[in-house]
């Protein structure tokens, strides 16, 4: 990485860059792939519905599930300069979120500091800590209530750019994804820049789109180049091997939703015991397997109504799908988590755009 040739700017010439910078704001994005036009197109978008809110990110594979009670409440604001993908986003419910940026891409997640415990696949995330996966691969967010995050996304082309023969160690780190604890004057200068960038007025004239993209990547380029990768977890592959009974578990409820297996069933077509089963989930997510696989399965129900083409009979069919069978503890539960009764998410018509 040509280090020498990079400085990173003071914070205040970086926010008088940023409240210079032109803006377009636009209402929707149809990309196709990441956009190359020179100008900003900014937009914030709310959502009331987990799948709704992870809609809104452009360019994203994702799907959201609502893990704890309420209403649920979710904005995000993105920003898309020439080769760049900058964002924020927050939800006051705990999610379990599946995730994926556009191929040949690089994602960086900034979660806010000072935040209840949050997981990324399946390993606690400490504060100051620099998330990075590439493009096109799945990875897995346990988020609690309240829960902020800022993101960078940036093309591998650009990249490559910036690195030399010499930093081919960071460019194989950066594609196997990982983690760098950052100093905490830089992360919040960093969350800073993005925050003005997201959030504060942009007039027009001044400087250009390109200049607020290099305030960005100079800014990452330090941290990548001053973080630290953390200690190894003792106990890494105990909580790997959890995480993969895990998912192991939530593949086999989705896919036989009408079998209505119980936890028995699971452990004798995973081959293991109830003990294990319970540890697993313990370890990766927090919760019994009871529980987790219960909100799983009401979040189905959830996206089947919401996706319901009228209203008879619909509640009932859909509940007895994903294996509920005494009616009013269903109702009482869904109501529980989601803060509505299902005919009134029967009755919701979803808006995506």
């Amino acid at each position: 990485m040509p280090r020498k040739s990079r400085t990173v700017l003071p914070a205040a010439v970086t926010s008088d860059i940023i409240s210079k910078v032109v803006s377009t704001m636009v209402t929707s994005f149809a990309y196709d792939t990441p956009p190359s036009q020179p100008a900003i197109r900014r937009r914030t978008r709310t959502a009331r519905d987990a799948d709704d809110h992870a809609r809104n990110l452009s360019q994203w594979e994702q799907s959201y599930d609502q893990f704890s009670s309420g209403d649920f409440q979710g904005r995000l604001t993105e920003l898309w300069l020439p080769r760049l993908q900058l964002f924020q986003e927050s939800a006051n419910q705990a999610l379990r979120q599946s995730c994926a940026a556009w191929r040949d891409s690089l994602w960086f997640g900034l979660p806010a500091p000072h935040q209840q415990v949050s997981r990324l696949d399946a390993l606690p995330i400490p504060d100051h800590t620099l998330l990075f996966r590439p493009g096109a691969r799945q990875f897995e967010l346990n988020t609690p209530q309240d829960y902020n995050i800022f993101g960078i996304v940036l093309d591998q082309d650009l990249l490559r750019e910036h690195l030399t023969p010499q930093d081919e160690d960071i460019s194989d780190m950066l594609g196997e994804g990982g983690t760098l604890t950052i100093e905490p004057v830089l992360y919040q200068r960093m969350t800073q820049t993005l925050g003005h960038a997201l959030f504060e007025p942009l007039p027009a004239g001044g400087a250009t789109a390109e200049a607020l993209q290099e305030t960005v990547l100079d800014l990452l380029w330090t941290a990548i180049a001053q973080g630290s990768r953390p200690d190894p977890d003792p106990h890494y592959s105990r909580i790997r091997h959890s995480r993969q009974i895990v998912q192991q578990a939530r593949e086999l409820v989705l896919a036989q939703a009408s079998h209505r297996l119980s936890i028995a069933d699971i452990c004798r077509q995973l081959h293991i015991s109830r003990r294990t089963l319970q540890y697993s989930f313990q370890t990766a997510v927090g919760l019994s397997p009871l529980a987790y696989l219960r909100i799983l399965k009401l979040n189905q129900v959830r996206r089947r109504l919401r996706n319901a083409q009228d209203f008879s009979g619909r509640v009932t069919q859909a509940a007895t799908t994903w294996g509920f069978e005494h009616l009013g503890q269903f109702s009482q539960d869904y109501r529980h988590l989601f803060g509505e009764c299902p005919s009134a998410t029967l009755k919701h018509i979803p808006t995506h755009g």
